[in-house]
């Protein structure tokens, strides 16, 4: 097998590290043909923090998904865009150990007396 991987692959193989692999990379590296599907399985196998399935993911939009049936679903393709970039705030906030609603209020309290918005919180991720 060659161990040398062009650059579109070896992008694909840096996400599957990151645990971030897309449908449509996971399309596109099958059709790079079995030597690359071969490297993420020997990646995935090397590497035991590497998940081989997307659960987290899946568990990450649940609520979003609920939300959207319960309120009888987005009325337009403009509310579809406004909840997909509000869960993915509130998700990422609670990724990090904060309280979403609480960060948001303060920020845009920041927002409103400064003109500007606040720093970024801290980057850590707290999985659960």
């Amino acid at each position: 097998m060659n161990t040398r991987v062009s650059p579109a692959v070896a992008a694909i193989l840096d996400a599957a590290l990151r645990g971030e692999l897309t449908e449509t990379q996971a399309q596109q590296l099958y059709a790079y043909g079995p030597e690359a599907v071969t490297l993420v399985l020997l990646t995935i196998t090397r590497h035991a923090d590497v998940p081989y399935e997307n659960n987290f993911a899946e568990r990450q939009i649940r609520p979003a998904v609920i939300l959207r049936k319960n309120s009888l679903s987005n009325r337009s393709e403009r509310g579809a865009s406004m909840q997909a970039v509000l869960m993915s705030v509130y998700r990422t906030l609670k990724l990090r150990g904060l309280n979403p609603t609480e960060t948001i209020a303060a920020a845009l309290r920041t927002c409103v007396a400064t003109g500007k918005l606040p720093p970024l919180p801290d980057p850590a991720i707290a999985h659960g």
